[in-house]
């Protein structure tokens, strides 16, 4: 009996998703932290872009070695424009949650940010009050995408 030969069947697509930085994750990607880097790998062996809104750099403002080491990591990452599309999704966040805009502005451009990218969406934050509820809210939202939380 001959050796029969065994093919490898086709992969289907993979849908790797989108990976969103607050500015608190930024920070910690640029000051090495270990769970940061470990969710930063895992994105890219699975190709699923690194995105920051384009407002959050201006939340992380760093000099010197950290500096240097954010600037490189925003060459890496796609940085999101603040769109209208974006503005008009973090205000429906603002209503569907109930925050505030003047406190919350920041969190609902990050947030309508993940929440209008290619799912599935990890959020990768350290706020555990405005960050979740927001994302709660996208999920209320027509048109918006729930992302998940990964609190570090």
């Amino acid at each position: 009996m001959g050796r029969q030969r065994l093919t490898r069947a086709k992969a289907s697509p993979r849908r790797c998703g989108t990976v969103v930085l607050d500015a608190q994750a930024l920070s910690l990607d640029a000051e090495r932290d270990s769970r940061v880097a470990a969710l930063i790998g895992a994105a890219e062996r699975d190709s699923a872009p690194v995105v920051v809104s384009s407002v959050t750099p201006l939340e992380v403002r760093r000099t010197g070695r950290v500096g240097d080491r954010l600037r490189f990591l925003l060459a890496r990452y796609t940085i999101a424009p603040v769109s209208e599309r974006v503005i008009e999704a973090a205000g429906e966040l603002l209503d569907t949650s109930g925050l505030d805009g003047h406190e919350c502005l920041a969190d609902a451009l990050v947030v309508a940010t993940a929440a209008l990218s290619e799912p599935p969406v990890r959020l990768v934050t350290s706020d555990t009050s405005h960050i979740p509820k927001l994302c709660q809210a996208a999920g209320q939202v027509d048109g918006l995408g729930e992302p998940r939380v990964i609190t570090v």
